[in-house]
């Protein structure tokens, strides 16, 4: 029977997950930019996104990851939700991006907000990769859940040939060259 369970949440992430990158991906064809700009309105100083409602106080993940301490970072993390629900990034109180023109903010692009995984974390969103100028690092931007075992096993620093690692489910939305 916790086979059967443990199958249903695995299914239920990665139905989760597509609906949240389609939900990224959406505002990116309207934006042109990965939701990655900071309450100041400064573009690309976002390196990870977290959904959920409210931002954790504590590591919600089994062990220790920089996508973790970026994420719970003032300077380097938000909810996803204040991007693609709310545009008002860290919790800014006017839109950040564009309301106008054809680069507009044409949100919100997820109805209600965007949920906790299957065991209760955040899905982790790794904007960095989006507008990171590293030559080697940081190339593939992902959507994933740690999985069951709760940690991320899949390094921050992706390069072009990474995969996730471990049991973390994911998808994979854009890839630098």
């Amino acid at each position: 029977l916790s086979s059967y369970l443990e199958d249903g949440r695995r299914a239920k992430a990665e139905a989760e997950i597509k609906v949240i990158a389609a939900s990224v991906s959406s505002m990116y064809k309207d934006v042109g930019t990965y939701p990655a700009k900071n309450g100041s309105g400064t573009a690309n100083q976002i390196y990870v996104l977290f959904t959920g409602s409210t931002m954790p106080t504590t590591n919600p993940f089994v062990a220790a990851h920089q996508w973790a301490t970026w994420g719970m970072s003032a300077a380097r993390g938000d909810l996803l939700d204040n991007h693609l629900t709310l545009n008002t990034p860290q919790g800014q109180s006017g839109a950040a991006y564009p309301t106008t023109g054809s680069n507009a903010w044409r949100g919100p692009y997820f109805a209600g907000s965007t949920p906790l995984d299957p065991w209760g974390r955040p899905y982790v969103i790794d904007v960095i990769a989006g507008h990171s100028t590293n030559a080697t690092n940081y190339k593939r931007l992902w959507v994933m859940s740690a999985g069951p075992n709760g940690r991320i096993d899949t390094t921050q620093t992706a390069t072009s040939t990474t995969d996730l690692g471990g049991d973390d489910i994911g998808v994979l939305i854009g890839q630098r060259r």
